[in-house]
């Protein structure tokens, strides 16, 4: 219903805009939008609703250039407004659809700010209304003085314009425990916020920059850029989209990023006492000495909160107790010259009220080396039970010491954090050791328990090393969603744990799993040579050939197939020395692997059954059915469709019987896919389906996007158009969420020949010319034979017959330089079609006959249907009804066999061909009477 008035709304506005002469990237510069999205627009091909102030500035754009009587351009006017309206109202009752909202919650203590909040919105309001680009803006001022908390308050105010993102990323440019980060990382963050996987980055930060500019391309989204360090940490991460607001925040002037600058000081006076009672929450009198209390903290706002909560915790204190307290605190700092002394007074002052427990709970939760601590790491680092660290958690979150940034989840502000150390620095080391050693231990245990539930059954023997309370992780997905969360501070934990060797192969081991199927891959290969690095130096001959193996399969996804090919050849000769001949077959896979993707066909071949038989020998059964997984694939992709069923097939049961849910989608997938191929559509259809709800469960994005594809590809051979459309359409969501141009460029093939089949031309067209340009793009010339081949198709069935011969003779030239034998056969196939509705029958017929020949080589049914039918209807052209009677039968026993949606059109045609062959008949007995009619063709 949506849908269908969006596309009803765009029509109009294309009629419009075509009533006015106008183009597309005309409209586009006079609203300030691109061409693409003005393109979406007018097919009613969007996902969130565009803005109303968007649809009236095009509106009055176009009339404006169609001119005739006021009147009839005002009755113009409210009925395209009217139909968006009414549109608008749709998507009002509809559930909103989800929005990555990664904003940190507004403080209700925030102050004062009203002319920089005012120049911000009204810098935001003026770019929109004129079409124009919304201005980065930089916010910058000295420490402690709330930059953070004023971007995150404005952005609360200004979200419901930026509906499509919102997000935040902590850069560290000025962190006490964390390196600033770069830029590359930071893309990884803000593409994987916005549905990129890690195991789709690109490695270059350029190509990284450039993807995140594409995935933000006509988004109006809302980015908080905070503790940056310089510009050119910022720069990379900048989206340059029209209707994207970002706020940078920094302690330095962004001066050359062209950006409005927003400097923040330390609060007026009057200010800086009102967010002290508010901090209080309870009455204070009048005449208490506030003032002077704001002025001793320097005006600044973190100074303000960390003295205003210990005063609302303590009731019987007073404000003149809290002066001299504050005065003097603040002159002993300042004669030592210790920097932000105001904010250190402060902090002394929190620190010194604590119980002498909770002091001691706060310095041991400084020796944290992450972002950030919940209650299972509290408890690892304090000894304490989960209740009271919960307790003490909450209490220091109500003296403003911590910041509860996620539910549950608690950080330090920066000065805070720096500070800190400083006390931590004077506990005794065997402590503070201690403590660490107990926290690393924590996230070791953690981190194997998750990375067996990523696969269970699998992994080598390991004894748990901590004691402590484990959050309940009872299936995979739980697993994956505590990997994901703690991320960073299992890397932290690899950091400090650098010259504990052992600790670095078994944290990197337990965390492999969940980088390969996330990635990124650059953050994969830097772990696992550190891990190389950590196993040679104690001589750990196991662990080295583990890491190696790994970190050739990072290399791999990587796409540096050298250094893939090198590792992997280390690591086998490492199993060799062990004798370890599980090991050795998972090298020889991965092996076959890199020389499969490199074109070595053969040689990988022989590497995957080497792999298979050593996997048997060793009773590895997994390793046996990842064996036949790579044995069946390359088959498929060879051709070789019977030898891919088998091997897909053996796959397939041992991963039903091991209980492997990851084996499973993965030979479910390949399996529906050769059945599609071997135009088996009733059996890929059940697999692929199989494989699609697996991998929803899973949360495994990509194969989900896959099997869509593939599912999409079958109902269109099987006839269901419209469930084809919708399938393929869903599949491209993914694969755009998911930046794969390569998967999006396959689906829009059969997107495109799905809509041509339900008479959409022009869409058709365009799906085919996206997916050509693709390809192009990629320099993939395999897909671009496919598009090629269906573009062709389209415009011969247009009338458009010189254009499609064109298109057709590009993709016979790609298809016979590749040697893709069953694309070869399609496209003459295609020709035979075009040359019988040029009016050329025996050209026709030789084009047939070239695809038949080679369909029936290969055993490709489908296209041997084809062109059975093909000869049919040539020779019906050429009179003979008797030899196209026999073709068009041929052909549908196979369409009926395969069940192909052409069988019901076949059968048909065949009814009509048997009269028109008793027609023939009887026309010859009448000649022989001497009653001939003329109509009769000779044989």
């Amino acid at each position: 219903m949506a849908k269908a008035q969006q596309m009803a709304v765009g029509q109009e506005l294309a009629r419009l805009r075509k009533e006015a002469g106008l183009r597309q990237e005309d409209v586009a510069v006079a609203v300030g939008r691109t061409d693409s999205r003005i393109s979406q627009i007018e097919r009613g091909d969007w996902l969130n609703t565009p803005d109303t102030e968007l649809i009236s500035r095009y509106v009055d754009f176009c009339l404006k250039h169609v001119g005739g009587a006021k009147e009839l351009r005002d009755r113009r006017r409210r009925h395209v407004l009217g139909l968006f309206e009414g549109l608008d109202a749709l998507a009002d009752a509809l559930p909103p659809r989800p929005c990555v909202n990664q904003l940190r919650r507004d403080i209700d203590t925030f102050t004062g700010r009203s002319g920089e909040l005012a120049r911000l919105r009204a810098s935001v309001a003026r770019a929109m209304n004129t079409g124009g680009v919304i201005a980065v803006h930089a916010v910058d001022g000295k420490p402690g003085v709330g930059k953070s908390a004023f971007a995150t308050h404005a952005a609360h105010g200004l979200r419901h314009k930026f509906p499509d993102a919102q997000l935040f990323l902590d850069l560290h440019g000025h962190s006490a425990k964390t390196s600033p980060m770069a830029p590359a990382e930071a893309l990884a963050s803000l593409l994987g916020a916005v549905g990129v996987p890690g195991r789709a980055l690109p490695a270059a930060l350029d190509d990284r920059s450039a993807l995140w500019r594409s995935r933000m391309a006509d988004q109006s989204g809302l980015l908080i850029l905070d503790n940056a360090l310089d510009e050119e940490q910022v720069r990379p991460l900048l989206p340059n989209a029209p209707g994207c607001l970002v706020l940078v925040t920094s302690r330095r002037r962004m001066v050359g990023l062209n950006a409005v600058t927003i400097a923040i000081d330390v609060l007026p006076s009057e200010e800086a006492v009102q967010m002290f009672r508010a901090v209080v929450r309870h009455d204070i009198p009048e005449d208490a000495p506030v003032g002077e209390l704001v002025a001793l903290c320097g005006y600044l706002p973190l100074a303000i909160e960390l003295v205003g909560g210990r005063m609302r915790n303590r009731k019987s204190l007073t404000v003149g107790r809290l002066v001299t307290e504050v005065r003097e605190s603040v002159n002993r700092l300042a004669s030592m010259r210790v920097r932000n002394h105001h904010v250190a007074a402060a902090f002394e002052l929190s620190y010194r009220a604590l119980s002498s427990y909770r002091q001691s709970f706060f310095r041991t939760l400084g020796l944290h080396p992450g972002s950030d601590v919940d209650a299972y790491a509290g408890a690892a680092l304090t000894a304490e039970s989960l209740e009271e660290v919960k307790r003490q958690l909450q209490g220091l979150y109500d003296d403003n010491l911590l910041d509860e940034h996620v539910y549950g989840r608690y950080q330090l502000h920066d000065l805070i954090a720096e500070y800190l150390r400083d006390v931590v620095a004077r506990t005794d080391l065997g402590v503070r050791k201690r403590s660490l050693d107990r926290l690393l231990d924590y996230y070791q245990d953690t981190a194997v328990l998750a990375d067996r539930l990523l696969k269970p059954g699998y992994g080598v023997t390991y004894a748990s090393v901590y004691d402590g309370p484990l959050p309940a992780l009872d299936e995979r997905r739980s697993a994956m969603d505590w990997l994901s969360l703690e991320r960073e501070n299992l890397l932290s934990s690899l950091r400090v744990s650098a010259e504990n060797p052992s600790r670095v192969l078994t944290l990197t081991a337990a965390m492999s799993r969940h980088l390969r199927l996330s990635g990124p891959w650059d953050v994969a290969v830097r772990l696992h040579q550190d891990a190389v690095a950590a196993a040679r130096s104690v001589g750990s001959t196991d662990g080295e050939a583990r890491s190696l193996l790994e970190l050739g399969t990072a290399h791999r996804n990587h796409g540096d197939y050298e250094a893939a090919a090198r590792c992997v050849d280390e690591a086998s000769a490492a199993y060799a020395t062990l004798g370890d001949d599980s090991g050795r077959a998972a090298a020889l896979l991965e092996d076959g692997t890199v020389r499969w993707l490199t074109g070595s066909y053969e040689p990988a071949r022989k590497r995957l059954a080497e792999a298979l038989a050593l996997s048997r020998s060793a009773g590895d059964r997994e390793g046996e059915a990842d064996a036949l997984v790579e044995l069946g694939t390359l088959a498929y992709v060879l051709d070789e469709y019977e030898d891919a069923e088998r091997q897909l097939s053996a796959a397939l049961a041992l991963y039903e019987d091991l209980g492997d849910d990851q084996g499973r989608v993965a030979a479910l997938k390949n399996l529906g896919s050769t059945w599609y191929f071997m135009d088996k559509y009733d059996a890929a259809e059940k697999a692929l389906q199989q494989s699609l709800t697996l991998a929803r469960d899973l949360g495994n994005t990509l194969v989900e996007a896959q099997a869509l594809t593939k599912l999409g590809s079958v109902l269109r051979l099987m006839g269901r158009y419209e469930d084809a459309v919708q399938r393929l359409t869903d599949a491209r969501e993914l694969a755009r969420r998911l930046a794969d141009r390569s998967l999006e460029a396959e689906l829009l093939i059969d997107l495109g020949a799905a809509l041509h089949r339900l008479g959409k031309g022009d869409a058709a067209v365009r799906a085919f010319g996206d997916s050509l340009g693709l390809y192009e793009t990629l320099g993939e010339d395999l897909g671009r034979a496919c598009a090629l081949k269906e573009f062709g198709d389209a415009l011969a069935d247009t009338g458009r017959l010189d254009e499609g011969r064109a298109r057709l003779e590009e993709a016979r030239s790609l298809d016979e330089r590749l040697g893709e034998r069953l694309g070869l056969a399609a496209v003459w196939n295609s020709f035979g079609k075009l040359e019988l509705r040029a009016g050329a029958p025996a050209a026709s017929a030789a084009a047939h006959w070239a695809a038949l020949t080679i369909a029936r080589e290969i055993g490709g049914p489908l296209e041997e249907a084809a062109a059975l039918l093909g000869l049919g209807n040539a020779a019906r052209a050429c009179g003979d009804h008797v030899e196209a009677r026999a073709r068009i039968d041929a052909s549908l026993t196979i369409y009926r066999r395969i069940g192909a949606a052409e069988a019901e059109d076949v059968s048909a045609l065949l009814a009509r061909s048997r009269a028109d062959e008793t027609c023939t008949s009887e026309g010859f007995r009448t000649r022989d009477s001497g009653e001939s009619n003329g109509t009769v063709f000779e044989r």
